[in-house]
């Protein structure tokens, strides 16, 4: 149990800023929300969306490759003098072209009015994109406290700035309150995280090495087509809604899904953290006897925190929702709350896909890998185009989860080829069946009040109850 109590460490410790600044994003849409209509919040929607996208491509999965060949090389500064520039050069060469065209993609995304937004958008990928390498780093050195910092400053500066743009700043200087400043509070924040993680990469700057650059590649680009694709079925959905339902509804629709989509994100912000410590530790004990038991027993545990995570906001999500939104306009969408528990459990299958992922990362297999989500993608677009205008934005929380969970299904039996390990699948079934069986019990009670909280609690406490006596005996065996 070392290997789970030192993941559980490093998740907290990376969990820190990941879940914080998750969790204050989380917060942020609803403060949002309160001074901004669905209509005028649907920018800052949108281009997160697009954000979404850019940041698999510009990366170019240099991230993953820098640990797989640091456990290769063992020579790690020329590893992340390659990535880095690699990763330099691909974000300059985006951010020339993107204000080259600026006022073209604006009225692309239909913001001709507003090139400012496009502008900012890309000044931000930028700088986020070269930040990855450091911040990668950091994770291959163990420095978990100094990543939680400077990820935790950056965040205090974000909202920090966005409290200020947003509610006092157009007192003070007359203007408009603008979503526009949501951008900027992003950039400067994202420009001082830079900055500070600049010192990092002078220290441990090794020699750019143009054969290692072509194996790093040739390892990376199907990442990109597997981020990629992941990217279409996570964010796809706000994207074409802008396209696929009716003009005079879209942004309303846009901006009511975007908001309750953020109820979801406990699960990602979990998954956040979880894949920051986990992914360094899967590369480090792949050569050791007992490292596919160890994946086994990473996945039971798993499994068992996402299950609460799903049971206990799904059980909960109407009072978090009229707690965090205050606008009535949000709830006039009769499938506004529906979603929620919807979008929980596809998010859950994303994370034990992430964690099957360990069979083609550690076999070279990226292209396996990358065909499997474009599967999941074509879904996504398929069904998008097809239910989207007829069911609305509940098509859309529907095929997320449809995606990932085929994703997960073909990346299972996959893995059992090329990286057999023992996963105890009826531990896992168990599992996810009782956590949605207990949340579908109390949607059918109907339920009110203190009773309902109640109920919930207590469906809550036997769903602990039976996990840990789960995972525990297998244990003790």
């Amino acid at each position: 149990m070392s290997i789970i109590r030192k993941l559980a460490s490093d998740t907290a410790i990376y969990g820190i800023p990941s879940i914080v600044g998750r969790f204050i994003n989380f917060i942020l849409i609803f403060f949002f929300a309160a001074y901004f209509t669905p209509e005028l919040l649907a920018p800052q929607v949108e281009f997160y969306a697009y954000a979404a996208f850019f940041f698999v491509v510009l990366p170019h999965g240099m991230e993953t490759a820098f640990f797989n060949f640091s456990r290769e090389r063992g020579q790690y500064k020329d590893v992340f003098a390659t990535a880095i520039f690699s990763v330099g050069v691909i974000a300059l060469m985006f951010t020339i072209l993107m204000i080259i065209k600026r006022n073209q993609i604006a009225d692309f995304v239909g913001y001709s009015s507003h090139v400012s937004y496009v502008i900012w958008f890309v000044l931000i990928l930028a700088i986020d994109t070269l930040k990855s390498i450091p911040y990668a780093l950091l994770r291959y050195l163990n420095k978990s406290k100094k990543f939680a910092l400077v990820k935790s400053l950056g965040i205090l500066v974000n909202v920090g700035l966005n409290i200020f743009f947003i509610v006092y700043y157009p007192g003070i200087s007359g203007n408009t309150r603008s979503i526009e400043y949501v951008f900027i509070s992003n950039l400067i924040a994202s420009s001082m995280e830079f900055l500070i993680l600049s010192s990092d990469i002078w220290c441990h700057f090794g020699t750019p090495n143009l054969s290692l650059w072509k194996r790093m590649i040739n390892y990376a680009w199907p990442l990109i087509i597997l981020g990629f694709a992941g990217m279409i079925n996570e964010t796809f959905d706000r994207i074409s809604m802008n396209k696929l339902l009716p003009k005079a509804s879209a942004k309303y629709e846009i901006g009511v899904y975007g908001t309750f989509y953020r109820l979801s994100m406990v699960m990602t912000i979990f998954i956040q953290a979880f894949r920051y410590a986990a992914e360094p530790l899967f590369f480090d004990q792949a050569d050791k006897k007992d490292a596919k038991q160890s994946y086994a027993t990473i996945m039971d545990w798993f499994v068992f925190a996402c299950g609460f995570i799903f049971l206990t906001t799904s059980l909960f999500k109407s009072e978090i929702a009229h707690l965090l939104i205050k606008k009535p306009e949000y709830f006039n969408h009769p499938d506004a709350l529906t979603i929620v528990p919807v979008l929980l459990l596809a998010n859950l299958f994303l994370g034990i896909f992430f964690n099957l992922s360990i069979w083609y990362k550690l076999n070279n297999k990226t292209k396996l890998g990358a065909l499997i989500s474009l599967v999941g993608a074509i879904t996504t677009v398929i069904l998008l185009l097809i239910y989207v205008p007829i069911y609305g934005f509940k098509a859309a929380a529907y095929t997320t989860l449809v995606a990932y969970f085929l994703m997960t299904i073909i990346s299972y039996l996959v893995g059992k080829y090329y990286y057999p390990i023992n996963y105890n699948i009826k531990k896992i079934l168990v599992l996810l069946i009782t956590a949605v069986g207990m949340y579908l019990l109390s949607d059918f009670m109907i339920l009110s009040g203190l009773q309902s909280v109640l109920v919930n609690l207590l469906l809550t406490g036997v769903y602990i109850s039976i996990g840990f006596r789960m995972n525990l005996r297998r244990r003790k065996e």
